[in-house]
C-alpha cells in the first residue's frame, strides 16, 4: 500500500513539475513580448507597431491555446489514479491467486 502511494506521489509530483515548468516558460515568454513592446513602441512608427502587435497577438493565442487547461489537469490526473487503482487491483488479484494456490 505504501509503494503505491510512493508511486502515486511521484507520478503527481511529475505533473507538476511539468506544469511549473510551463508556466514558467509562458511567464517568461509573456514578460519577454510585454518588454518588447516595451522598447520598440519609442522606436517605431504606429503602422509598425500595428504589425507588431497583431503578429505578438497571434502568438499570444497559439500560447494560450498549447496551455493545459484545469479540466485537462483534472482528468489527467484522474486518468493516473484510475490506472494506478487498476494496476492494484490486478496486483491483488494476482498475490491472492498466487496464495490460494499456494495452500492448496
Amino acid at each position: 500500500m505504501r509503494q503505491i502511494m510512493l508511486e502515486k506521489i511521484k507520478s503527481i509530483q511529475s505533473v507538476l513539475m511539468i506544469l511549473m515548468t510551463l508556466g514558467y516558460l509562458l511567464t517568461t515568454h509573456l514578460s519577454t513580448i510585454d518588454s518588447l513592446k516595451t522598447a520598440l513602441s519609442s522606436k517605431a512608427n504606429q503602422a509598425d507597431m500595428l504589425l507588431l502587435d497583431k503578429k505578438l497577438t497571434r502568438i499570444e493565442v497559439k500560447l494560450e491555446q498549447a496551455i493545459i487547461t484545469r479540466e485537462e489537469i483534472n482528468d489527467l490526473l484522474n486518468s493516473i489514479d484510475n490506472r494506478l487503482l487498476t494496476r492494484n487491483e490486478r496486483r491483488n488479484h494476482s498475490i491472492e491467486r498466487n496464495s490460494d494456490g499456494a495452500k492448496n
